[in-house]
């Protein structure tokens, strides 16, 4: 009687390392599939990220296209009002000479009479 007692413990021991063992593996279970789900989001957030930073690149490259177009527009400005300010100067001075000249005839014509 006292070994069939024995035996009925370590069924009752057996079964008990069953469930135990068989909770545990319903924990990592549920461990992966929450590893999993975290996995999944930081993949969206990745490539969301991912399509953020090309459209930056993107953006960046508009930017520079923009800022270049304005620094060759500026020069061109720049030099055509180089071209302006001379041209005037030599319009002034070609007014100064014409003036002079007038005054000069005038002179010369005060002078003979």
């Amino acid at each position: 009687g006292f070994g069939g007692g024995g035996g009925g413990g370590s069924e009752h021991g057996q079964r008990r390392t069953q469930t135990l063992a068989s909770d545990a593996l319903r924990q990592q279970d549920q461990m992966i599939d929450e590893l999993a789900t975290g996995v999944g989001r930081l993949k969206d957030q990745t490539q969301m990220i991912h399509e953020e930073a090309g459209m930056h690149n993107r953006l960046l490259n508009e930017m520079d296209s923009d800022v270049e177009q304005a620094h060759q527009g500026i020069v061109e400005e720049t030099r055509r009002a180089e071209q302006i300010r001379q041209d005037r100067s030599l319009w002034r001075l070609y007014l100064i000479i014409a003036g002079l000249s007038v005054l000069l005839f005038l002179l010369i014509l005060m002078g003979l009479s």
